[in-house]
Formats: structure tokens, C-alpha cells, sequence
């Protein structure tokens, strides 16, 4: 199955995210990729105001921040922080989503399998 077909299929909503918020882990199914991914993390972190940093080669870590480069205020998130500090970012405070790699220039969610293993890892 070649790179298209495959994204192609989270059309279907057996993708996911990860909303990591209040010490937990969530899964959150989507069918969504590109530009609606991006409104939908912005919509399930309450902000427009939102921010990415990819997290290695297949991650990509969303959080808010209340201007360009300015932290939203608060304490840390231990789970999104963690997984930042494992890739040299620094530490994200309130709720984060985590997604899949960004490929030409666009967002996409993570595999079902690849959304199990994060989550396990962030003790979700």
C-alpha cells in the first residue's frame, strides 16, 4: 500500500489524536487531515491561538499559547512536557494534542496502532 492509499483511508475515523489534559491520556478518534485537523485541535484545545512542534519523525505536539512565542499561562502539563523535553522543547502548559508526522506541509492523525503505543508511553 503506497503513502496515498494510505492516508486516503483516515477518511474512515479509525485515525486518532491524543488530547492530553488534567493528567490523562484520551484518544480521540478522527477522519480528519490538513487544515480540518489543524481547526479540530484548535477546537478540542479551546484556542485559535495554537502552536506545533514536531516531536521527532512521526509526531507532531500541539499546545496554546496566548500570543506567538508567549506559553499559555499555568502549570506544566507533565505528559506533553515530558514528551517535548524528549525532543529538546520546552515545557507545555495546560491541555496538548498530539498528531501524527506532518507530511508536505500537512497535518495528519496518528494510525491506531501508533496512538496505542504514545499513549502507553505517556501512561495513557
Amino acid at each position: 500500500m503506497g503513502l496515498f492509499s494510505r492516508r486516503k483511508d483516515s477518511s474512515n475515523g479509525t485515525h486518532r489524536m491524543l488530547l492530553l489534559k488534567d493528567g490523562r491520556v484520551q484518544n480521540v478518534p478522527t477522519s480528519l487531515s490538513g487544515m480540518e485537523l489543524v481547526q479540530e485541535v484548535s477546537r478540542l484545545l479551546g484556542s485559535e491561538h495554537i502552536r506545533s512542534t514536531r516531536i521527532g519523525d512521526d509526531l507532531t505536539l500541539w499546545h496554546v499559547e496566548i500570543a506567538p512565542g508567549r506559553p499559555h499561562p499555568g502549570a506544566p502539563n507533565p505528559a506533553a512536557s515530558r514528551l517535548a523535553a524528549e525532543h529538546g522543547s520546552p515545557p507545555v502548559t495546560g491541555a496538548a494534542v498530539v498528531t501524527g508526522e506532518v507530511l508536505y506541509g500537512s497535518p495528519y492523525p496518528l494510525e491506531p496502532d501508533k496512538a496505542a503505543q504514545v499513549a502507553a508511553q505517556l501512561g495513557g
